[in-house]
């Protein structure tokens, strides 16, 4: 997710808590992604007696993740409040509960949190792995660049970013290969991306997207 020029990365079981704004966002995700968005009004945060949310914060929770203490607010504010269920009281303890969900589930497969070094090492080697797409660095050479044995350098990658590194690779590969396609044809996008078979490219770009890459142009043109 890039948002007010900073890029954020989630993986399996975050909890992203945010205030919204005019501002625009982009995110980009693998075909496996599913979210829960719950959407609160700051008003209804200041009758709950919420502590205002920053910007964004992003936590793996862990029981003493501040999303506990978050949910603890909830449920103190819905004990002084009518039993009668009233939207107010349904939305904050929805959002309780799901806060609660959020922190359980992750806390029954606790990681230890990555060091700054190693977190920087595996954005090093995010960048080398998308610098050039039409060919791949190998696994040792981005190992190397986090100073990280091959097998514990997968293991990481995939827990910071949510996928392996040819997962992500490749992901990239075709969004990028679906913005050429828009100005060359699927021989010279092949080539562009370093592909020596052309079948091969197209059905790598059907899997991806679930239509050939021949379809592009025509998909773009009824825009």
């Amino acid at each position: 997710m890039k948002a007010a020029g900073q890029v954020h990365h989630f993986q399996a079981c975050d909890l992203i808590m945010a205030r919204t704004s005019a501002e625009s966002f982009t995110f980009e995700n693998s075909a496996e992604f599913s979210a829960l968005e719950i959407h609160v009004p700051s008003l209804l945060l200041e009758q709950m007696q919420i502590e205002h949310l920053p910007r964004i914060q992003r936590r793996s929770l862990e029981l003493q993740d501040p999303a506990l203490k978050t949910a603890k607010q909830l449920f103190d504010y819905l004990r002084t409040i009518p039993a009668v269920q009233s939207p107010e009281a349904l939305v904050g303890y929805g959002l309780a509960m799901t806060m609660l969900g959020y922190a359980f589930t992750a806390q029954k497969t606790a990681r230890s949190q990555l060091t700054a070094k190693t977190i920087h090492g595996l954005e090093s080697a995010r960048k080398a792995l998308l610098a050039r797409l039409d060919q791949a660095p190998t696994i040792p050479q981005l190992a190397a660049l986090c100073d990280l044995s091959p097998t514990r350098f997968k293991e990481l990658f995939s827990r910071q970013y949510g996928c392996g590194p040819y997962t992500l690779y490749q992901s990239h590969r075709m969004e990028y290969a679906r913005s050429l396609l828009e100005r060359l044809n699927v021989t010279e996008t092949a080539m562009e991306l370093g592909y020596s078979n052309v079948s091969h490219f197209s059905a790598a770009f059907q899997r991806k997207f679930g239509y050939l890459p021949s379809r592009v142009k025509q998909l773009h043109s009824c825009k």
